[in-house]
């Protein structure tokens, strides 16, 4: 009795012992699953993310290298622009090359608005800067531009004078650490795939400050400039006889279409199309001159001017040419010139009376 009661006991340990294994063993099964299931949970979210990622980066490469798919850069522009600026009363010339640079004639006196031009057409640096000569309406805004922005190198005809206004322009030269080079007939700037050909002035001498302004022919291709500051008739005559060449299709009105300017000559050995004079609306001068505009209009030029058409801007690819302006006006037409004959009166005779030989009226005086 006893003896089976010990076994039946033994027996019952040995079941609970078993009990407890089995029990054992299947919460470190059920743990190992969990941690299983974890691991292939992290596992996956990482692979998603840069199988996303790697899609993306695959997709851009095939695009870039996939022979169907042309990544196009866009060519450099291969036309010339020149912005015949409206300043006011003055003169300014921006000439854009297709290389990207900037050559600035003229400014117009200061505060013309030539810089904040110059910025709207995405300028940030002049490359060449031509004053023509030393008066205010040409060379105060060229102060504001070498003030405001990096300027490489100020061309002059090194004339000197003793205004306010040409001793700034001097200074800011200095200070904006230009590099100052002055120019005569016969010396040629190259700037990038340009030439300025200088036409005149023959040297820095003269008392006509007009006369000794610094003319500049540009060639583009088949198509020419001629940018005249405001040379008048006795340069005009210079460089005419000097032979030099100023064919051009297109030509900057000397003195802002002043008589003084544009003699027939002068005009005949240019034949422009296109004649830009610069002015401002109701100036003092009364420029352009009734003259002027019918000479160009005897050699068949269009006429587009400032103080009515705004900024005059000419593109060209070296072959064609196009005329844009800031006013949608039609080009200016020359004045109508019509001739009065007034009859001579008719002639009587001629009578003649003497009522002293001695005046009391002594000569000069006011009787």
């Amino acid at each position: 009795m006893t003896g089976t009661r010990y076994a039946e006991t033994v027996t019952w340990a040995k079941r609970g012992l078993m009990l407890l294994f089995l029990l054992a063993l299947g919460v470190m099964v059920g743990c190992t699953q969990s941690e299983a299931s974890t691991t292939t949970t992290a596992a996956t979210s990482p692979t998603q993310t840069p199988a996303s990622t790697t899609s993306s980066t695959s997709s851009a490469t095939v695009v870039t290298s996939a022979p169907e798919t042309t990544v196009t850069t866009s060519a450099p522009s291969r036309d010339l622009q020149v912005h015949f600026i409206d300043v006011g009363q003055g003169d300014a010339t921006l000439i854009l090359a297709p290389d990207g640079q900037a050559v600035l004639i003229d400014g117009g006196e200061s505060g013309s608005g030539v810089l904040s031009y110059l910025k709207a057409q995405g300028v940030g640096r002049v490359n060449l800067m031509i004053a023509t000569h030393p008066h205010a309406d040409h060379i105060g805004g060229l102060i504001d531009v070498l003030q405001a922005l990096p300027v490489d190198e100020v061309v002059t005809n090194g004339q000197a004078h003793t205004t306010r206004t040409y001793e700034r322009f001097l200074d800011a030269i200095g200070a904006a650490r230009a590099e100052y080079t002055e120019v005569k007939r016969g010396d040629t700037i190259s700037l990038g795939g340009l030439a300025l050909d200088i036409l005149s002035p023959n040297g820095p001498d003269g008392q006509n400050l007009n006369d000794q302004s610094v003319v500049v022919r540009l060639a583009y291709g088949k198509v020419a400039f001629l940018f005249s500051g405001d040379a008048e008739s006795a340069a005009e005559a210079g460089m005419l006889a000097k032979g030099q060449n100023v064919q051009a299709q297109i030509l900057k009105v000397g003195h802002h279409g002043s008589r003084s300017a544009s003699s027939p000559a002068f005009l005949a050995a240019i034949q422009p199309e296109i004649a830009v004079y610069s002015s401002g609306a109701g100036n003092s001068y009364s420029h352009p001159h009734a003259e002027t505009l019918v000479a160009l209009d005897g050699v068949g030029a269009t006429i587009y001017g400032t103080d009515v058409d705004g900024t005059v801007v000419v593109t060209t690819d070296g072959t064609d040419y196009k005329v844009e302006m800031a006013k949608q006006s039609q080009p200016r037409a020359p004045p109508t010139v019509t001739t009065t004959q007034i009859p001579a009166p008719a002639l009587g005779p001629l009578a003649i009376s003497v009522a002293s030989l001695s005046s009391p009226i002594s000569p000069g005086a006011t009787a």
